[in-house]
């Protein structure tokens, strides 16, 4: 259908005009989220940034999508004031919707869309791997002895042959299996829904089990890389039991949520010894509090929450952004729209 024939039965009032929209950035933090946003929408529509200092209400007015980085700030008011001014879509930046009220979304009628999780996954894996690496290969150790001048010590690890579990099998997980794979990595997997073989053997996965088979999982992986979202079920999900099932010489990589773990039980194996590391990127308190004793263990290397923040999710998340507008403005429904809250 042509785009004149389409205007001529138009019914919706946004249907391929230039649509207004406005962006609300997650406070401190622009670029380069902003600016990858803004390169894929070019001049087909009109971007107005959010003004912290000025009433929402009248920012508003004649917009018809809003567009929001990391959904912190969609109050319930917030929320009165986009469907009194006639909002169609509330777009969030980002994949996590643990701090976004979504059922609110849902009773007052509001689409929501977010930017799950294909478009961070690639940045997410090669994070739990650059973890995985620093470990193996011994790198605070060796950085003492160059310094020191002691060559030819310690003796590393290879990847090649350690067992890795993965407690949960969606995108950012398969990308971290279809990198350890080819390294020799023998891999296994659980996760709330079932796999098929032929997905499990084209990410070299030995086996992919359900919830049942975490205990299992734990107990014979030398990495544990958590690449679950945060629910109910998988708050503290990784708690003093589970920890007590890992190898002594295991390794625990979170590039997820903090509140998947019992912060306080992995405090405590980390330093009785019954793990030999941590990985992490998220924490239960963010920011992490600087008397925390993460700072003083040296078996713990962690990173502030940074491990999807690539140029490459960037770029994907803008264009899905840019792309969800055009739809909107094209009178047709959103992609990755919410429809419930887990």
């Amino acid at each position: 259908m042509s785009r004149g024939s389409r205007q001529a039965v138009n019914t919706n009032p946004w249907q391929d005009l230039v649509m207004k929209v406005l962006y609300i950035p997650q406070p401190g933090i622009m670029h380069p989220w902003y600016d990858d946003f803004a390169a894929a929408v070019a001049d087909e529509h009109e971007i107005i940034m959010f003004d912290f200092e000025q009433p929402a209400p009248q920012q508003l007015q004649g917009v018809g999508v809003v567009v929001e980085l990391g959904g912190k700030m969609s109050t319930p008011d917030l929320l009165d004031a986009a469907l009194e001014a006639g909002v169609q879509l509330w777009q969030i930046m980002g994949t996590g919707l643990d701090h976004v009220d979504v059922q609110c979304f849902l009773d007052k009628g509001l689409p929501l869309a977010n930017t799950p999780g294909q478009f961070s996954s690639v940045a997410l894996a090669e994070h739990a791997l650059f973890f995985m690496l620093w470990f193996a290969k011994k790198y605070p150790e060796n950085h003492v002895n160059l310094r020191a001048g002691l060559f030819y010590d310690p003796v590393t690890d290879d990847l090649e042959s350690a067992t890795l579990g993965l407690v949960g099998f969606g995108n950012s997980a398969k990308q971290l299996a279809l990198r350890t794979g080819p390294l020799g990595m023998r891999i296994l997997a659980v996760d709330t829904v079932d796999v098929p073989n032929d997905v499990r053997k084209a990410h070299f996965v030995e086996s992919c089990g359900g919830p049942g088979h975490l205990e299992q999982l734990l107990s014979e992986s030398d990495y544990v890389s958590l690449h679950t979202p945060l629910t109910a079920t998988t708050r503290n999900l990784i708690g003093r039991r589970e920890l007590e099932l890992m190898k002594s010489s295991s390794v625990l990589i979170n590039v997820a949520r903090g509140e998947i773990v019992d912060e306080q039980a992995l405090i405590e194996a980390l330093q009785t010894g019954q793990i030999a590391g941590a990985g992490l990127d998220a924490f239960e308190v963010e920011p992490l509090p600087l008397e925390h004793p993460f700072f003083e263990m040296p078996n713990v290397l962690m990173t502030p929450h940074t491990a999807g923040g690539s140029r490459g999710t960037s770029r994907r998340r803008g264009r899905a952004g840019a792309d969800n507008v055009n739809r909107i403005a094209s009178g047709l429904d959103p992609l990755y729209r919410i429809t419930s809250v887990e």
